[in-house]
């Protein structure tokens, strides 16, 4: 079933003529975590409109949650009636347009699906941030300095003793084992432990895989087991072809097809006619846009003017640049932030192909999430945003560090990016 009412609300909210305004309140990927503890415990609300199950029941044995990132709406319709396991979500199942964060970031919305708190309160938002406690622009998920292509390189200054500062806590899977609820985390081996992953995945038996067909068959066993049980499962894959090939390619239209046909062979069909009282979910973090390197605005080359009002660290190195090419993040001097915003908002280099907006403007309207923002977001935050429209980009040019070279990219406000797929299927 086509979730109608979910299409209309989602089509419906704008904040402005480029932009779409996530239902934070309603149809949010950021509701997911709370319908996942409310499914399965009976604790809270669902959370989510009612009519994203359709005429499933609220209590549950077990919940299997497909986290696919990138698999935004548009890619969600435009291959359903190609593949047996994606169309029986609109044929027999629930499927809902739903919006993710904004940003829309895979770091965003891995941090609240495992800690269960939207951005606006976790206060990780994007691959690049600046961290107050490390005075560093960093890349929390890697646990690295922005720019560094290793992991872990961070090193924690004397006075700070863990990560703890870092992540809210606890997390989803402390709280559904306090209700006697087991949880099972499938996440590729690299990002398996160490930095963010031993924090978020706290309390959940982790399950490193080194292919699919492997990861799934870990899955479908350990489905197998007795008692009340969630299980969260990563697939990164469409996300990276959709970087390197563009969300229009046959690349990315052929990952779709391999995930599809894994996920129709090892879950579908094991769980047909033998699991009792499970809920599969899939959703994602984002979709992407099509872009090109070539037209990439690199502000520093372009409105060197603005480079003298950004701030700097302790050591002088400029804390630029955080968010993504699909969503800038400028930290601008205190006392300065005017002048940034009127130089770029009537600078020619970005008319007609970017909108800067304040970011304090964003969080009153309630775009990050909703109610007050906690002091971590609050103190990680840029007062600047840079969005560029549908197909553009924006980014800070320093030669094999920080480049554009994506065909496919997300972090902005565009309905590519922000409406994503949330479907529902129940084996009773």
């Amino acid at each position: 079933m086509l979730n109608e009412s979910s299409v209309r609300a989602v089509d419906a909210s704008r904040l402005n003529a480029h932009f779409r305004q996530p239902l934070v309140d309603s149809y949010n990927f950021a509701k997911i975590p709370a319908a996942i503890q409310h499914l399965l415990t009976g604790e809270g609300t669902l959370g989510l409109p009612a009519d994203v199950l359709g005429d499933y029941p609220q209590q549950v044995e077990k919940v299997i949650f497909l986290f696919v990132d990138a698999f935004g709406w548009s890619f969600f319709m435009r291959n359903a009636e190609r593949h047996p396991f994606l169309r029986r979500f609109l044929e027999q199942g629930v499927a809902s347009k739903i919006t993710s964060q904004f940003p829309s970031t895979t770091t965003a919305h891995v941090t609240t699906i495992h800690l269960g708190q939207p951005v606006n309160q976790t206060g990780i938002y994007e691959w690049f941030y600046y961290e107050p406690l490390l005075d560093r622009l960093i890349a929390p998920l890697m646990f690295s300095y922005a720019g560094d292509k290793q992991r872990g390189t961070i090193r924690l200054p004397d006075g700070v003793g863990s990560l703890k500062p870092f992540f809210p806590d606890p997390s989803v899977y402390e709280r559904l084992a306090a209700s006697g609820v087991k949880s099972y985390v499938f996440q590729d081996y690299e990002y398996a432990s160490g930095g963010f992953s031993n924090l978020a995945f706290a309390g959940s038996k982790v399950i490193a895989y080194k292919s699919f067909s492997e990861a799934f068959l870990k899955l479908s066993d350990a489905l197998a087991e007795p008692g009340k049980a969630y299980y969260f499962f990563y697939y990164p894959t469409i996300d990276t072809i959709g970087h390197d090939y563009g969300p229009d390619s046959r690349e990315f239209d052929a990952e779709i097809a391999f995930f599809a046909e894994m996920a129709e062979r090892l879950i579908h069909q094991p769980l047909a006619g033998t699991a009792k009282r499970t809920l599969l979910l899939l959703s994602a973090d984002h979709g992407q846009d099509t872009v090109s390197p070539e037209k990439t605005i690199y502000l520093n080359r372009q409105i060197p003017e603005l480079t003298p009002l950004l701030r700097a660290d302790g050591e002088g190195r400029l804390l630029v640049p955080a968010g993504s090419a699909r969503d800038l993040f400028l930290y601008v001097k205190e006392g300065r932030v005017e002048e940034a915003y009127q130089l770029l908002s009537t600078h020619p280099a970005l008319q007609g192909r970017a909108q800067v907006m304040k970011t304090a403007d964003l969080n009153a309207a309630g775009v990050f999430g909703p109610g007050t923002a906690s002091d971590a977001f609050l103190m990680r935050i840029a007062p600047l945003v840079v969005l560029p429209y549908a197909g553009e980009t924006v980014w800070w040019y320093e030669k094999g560090r920080f480049e554009m070279d994506f065909l496919g990219h997300h972090g902005g406000l565009a309905p590519q990016e922000i409406d994503i797929p949330l479907l529902a299927y129940y084996y009773d």
